[in-house]
């Protein structure tokens, strides 16, 4: 069962709480429909009073979520060396790109038009190189956007996933499948990775996707090609247990903080406004893996997202030194702390005028704050400046 009675009460808005108005700098006439993806002010979900908004969970010790760790080591060995399968390099597959994205602006590129207007492939998840800490990543800087596919376009249940892997210095992308390993009489084999793809993190060489009630996670020193070309498969995936007194972690979105004790951090949407709901800090080793004992990764610590403020429908969440950041379905990007006010905002975010484009998961970068929407024909990967985001 989820806490859903921890929220404190609402509070007039006072002067702790900031308006805050980011610069936009989306010159051409293109640009000019996206410009309120990279302005930011209050928004209408600042309007309400808030009490903190980030709490303290009343059961957040250690262990208080776990994941059950499944090991695919043995299938990456097996379908790697298939006769029919290459291994290929990190750095060939980003060399490989043909993919082209389209300027809307100079801080907004858009997809081209035949995944813009997609109506069963969607995306959702993003990371970047930047927060990988990876001395193997690429000189330029790489996004990840994580699509999923639809079982039809009014059936939101994924049938397939993918990863689309930008470089910064061209804004080409690559796509790349992901697969789930199948043992079979005859061995291993693959098929479609059926994963919402809410969030994704980048820590060392791993990428971690998440999956609502679990994490896969894909080493990309193992990225493979056959005859219909390049795919991931993920060597380990982490399975959220039900136990006492929360149940089983709701993973929905996630990034990586290395400051502080690093950590993945995961938090849960919900599509009640209404209720509280749950950010947890994993804890991940000084190489990007997420630290198991017995075969179980348990949580470093976990807080609320309190229901009565302004941050609703959770979609992207990030975290530097103690602040988090939460994008929401509304179009709002808002800061907080854990039981303070200070530093506590709501932005706009992901909007094109007066419409949301429905922003989804966040990237922090060295430079920038990263976002992405998922409305059919306004999709857009759009940023600002760290330095007017975070306070």
């Amino acid at each position: 069962m989820h806490p859903q009675t921890n929220a404190r009460s609402a509070t007039s808005t006072s002067s702790r709480r900031r308006s805050r108005r980011l610069s936009a700098h989306l010159g051409s006439a293109v640009a000019i429909a996206a410009t309120a993806l990279a302005v930011a002010g209050t928004g209408a979900a600042a309007a309400p009073g808030n009490g903190t908004a980030l709490d303290e969970a009343e059961y957040h010790d250690p262990g208080t979520y776990a994941l059950d760790v499944t090991d695919y080591s043995q299938a990456i060995d097996a379908i790697a060396g298939q006769p029919d399968v290459d291994q290929v390099s990190f750095d060939e597959l980003i060399a490989s790109r043909s993919g082209e994205t389209t300027s809307c602006g100079e801080t907004c590129r858009t997809w081209p038009e035949h995944l813009s207007s997609d109506d069963r492939w969607y995306p959702q998840g993003l990371a970047g190189s930047e927060e990988s800490n990876w001395s193997e990543a690429p000189d330029a800087e790489v996004l990840v956007s994580a699509w999923y596919q639809r079982t039809s376009p009014e059936e939101h249940a994924a049938v397939d996933s993918a990863l689309k892997f930008v470089s910064t210095d061209d804004w080409r992308y690559r796509n790349v499948p992901l697969r789930l390993p199948v043992q079979t009489d005859d061995g291993w084999t693959t098929e479609p990775l059926a994963s919402h793809n809410g969030g994704v993190a980048w820590a060392g060489p791993y990428l971690y996707v998440a999956a609502t009630d679990r994490i896969h996670r894909f080493d990309l020193r193992t990225t493979m090609s056959d005859d219909e070309g390049y795919f991931l498969v993920p060597d380990s995936t982490y399975v959220g247990i039900d136990q006492d007194p929360y149940g089983e972690p709701r993973l929905s979105a996630i990034s990586t903080d290395w400051t502080g004790q690093p950590a993945l951090v995961s938090a849960e949407y919900s599509a009640d406004e209404n209720a509280t709901t749950e950010v947890v800090r994993w804890p991940l080793s000084a190489s990007g893996e997420l630290a198991a004992e017995s075969g179980v990764v348990g949580s470093q610590d976990n807080f609320w997202v309190d229901k009565d403020s302004s941050v609703d429908k959770v979609q992207g969440v990030g975290a530097h030194e103690g602040l988090y950041l939460f994008s929401g379905s509304a179009g709002t990007l808002d800061t907080a702390r854990v039981g303070s006010q200070t530093d506590r905002g709501t932005l706009t975010w992901g909007r094109t005028g007066d419409d949301t484009d429905i922003p989804q998961d966040l990237y922090l970068s060295e430079s920038n704050v990263y976002g992405q929407t998922e409305e059919r024909t306004d999709r857009y990967l759009f940023w600002e400046s760290r330095d007017d985001v975070l306070p």
